[in-house]
């Protein structure tokens, strides 16, 4: 599933290649139609001809503003964007196609056929599912407002960190990996986190996420579908020797996720 890190360089390198270009013919898979939330033939007609004037991302949402128009992507457990020339043969699972009037196309595929596309009104993002209970940005919310909102939510420590409505961007892998960082162990529950645990946790959020952004940026053969999470410490490392301390990484499966941490440096 890609999280506030992937989607952070995938915004950023699709903004110099979308920005300013007009969307010349939409595409869409009849075969999964039912991923987008409007019509097929309303999608089309309302973008075509549009110019797309900026890219941004909300939590684990993108949004491509075209005209008077915000195009909402949200990729869920399998959505992936490809950029291509429109003559390419597509990647299996396509479900939609945006071809530019320079010959070029942003394909969205998804296998686990959970992605969800949305197209509003501009200024009408409260309509998309979700939107109006996003906490601040996972990446850049400050000390005081973290304690402020932590307190809101009693529960588990990785639950807490996947609450879109505490802080937004953040799923399976990357609360996996800020809780290895922060020592602290993915079931315990809040209420156990001193002052200066949250401040701790404030700072592994923070520090995780901007490692991941780094990473993926310098990545030399990056390309927007594929995600590249060779230097994840211990999410999908079970069995695995923890590179802190040594200890075999545990693994939990729940829910068809999987959730990996380190039972001898984490508490």
């Amino acid at each position: 599933m890609p999280e506030l890190p992937e989607l952070t360089v995938l915004r950023e390198y699709l903004e110099p290649r979308i920005r300013g270009r007009r969307i010349k013919r939409v595409e869409v898979s009849p075969k999964f139609g039912f991923l987008l939330r409007t019509p097929p033939a309303d999608l089309a007609a309302a973008l075509e001809g549009r110019e797309i004037r900026a890219i941004e991302r909300r939590g684990k949402f993108l949004v491509l503003d075209v005209d008077d128009r915000h195009l909402v992507i949200n990729p869920m457990l399998g959505g992936r964007l490809y950029w291509s020339g429109t003559g390419e043969k597509a990647p299996p699972a396509t479900i939609f196609m945006l071809a530019l009037d320079d010959g070029e196309a942003l394909r969205l595929t998804d296998f686990a056929r959970m992605a969800r596309v949305y197209l509003v009104d501009r200024g009408h993002l409260d309509e998309v599912p979700g939107w109006a209970d996003l906490g601040p940005e996972a990446d850049t919310v400050d000390l005081e407002t973290f304690r402020a909102r932590i307190k809101r939510h009693p529960g588990e420590l990785k639950n807490l960190l996947r609450n879109q409505a505490f802080i937004a961007g953040v799923g399976n892998a990357y609360s996996d990996e800020i809780l290895h960082a922060a020592h602290m162990l993915p079931l315990r529950k809040r209420p156990t986190l001193t002052p200066d645990d949250v401040a701790e946790l404030h700072v592994a959020t923070h520090s995780t996420l901007q490692h991941a952004i780094d990473t993926i940026r310098a990545q030399p053969d990056y390309q927007p579908h594929k995600q590249d999470r060779s230097f994840m410490q211990v999410h999908m490392r079970g069995g695995q020797a923890c590179p802190r301390c040594g200890h075999r990484i545990a693994e939990i499966k729940a829910g068809g996720e999987v959730t990996n941490f380190c039972r001898g440096c984490q508490r």
